[in-house]
C-alpha cells in the first residue's frame, strides 16, 4: 500500500508545472466568486418570485401590505 502511495505521489509531482498551485488557487479563488454571484442571483430570483405571485393574486385575495413590503425593498435594492 506504502508503494502505491509512494509511486501515485512520484507520478503525480512529475506531471505538475511550475506555478500550477498558483494557477488552481486563483481558478478556485474565481469559482468561489462566481458561486457567490449565483447565489446572490438566485435570491434575487426568489424575490421577484414572490412579487409575481403576490401580483398574480386576484385583488380581493392578495395581501396589499406584503406587497407593498416586497416592492419596497426591491426598489431600495435596484434602484
Amino acid at each position: 500500500m506504502r508503494a502505491t502511495l509512494s509511486r501515485a505521489r512520484h507520478a503525480w509531482s512529475r506531471g505538475r508545472r511550475p506555478g500550477a498551485d498558483v494557477a488552481l488557487r486563483a481558478r478556485v479563488e474565481q469559482l468561489e466568486r462566481d458561486v457567490q454571484e449565483c447565489r446572490a442571483l438566485n435570491v434575487r430570483l426568489a424575490e421577484l418570485t414572490d412579487i409575481v405571485t403576490e401580483l398574480l393574486l386576484p385583488i380581493e385575495s392578495r395581501d396589499e401590505e406584503t406587497l407593498k413590503g416586497l416592492l419596497d425593498k426591491y426598489r431600495q435594492e435596484f434602484f
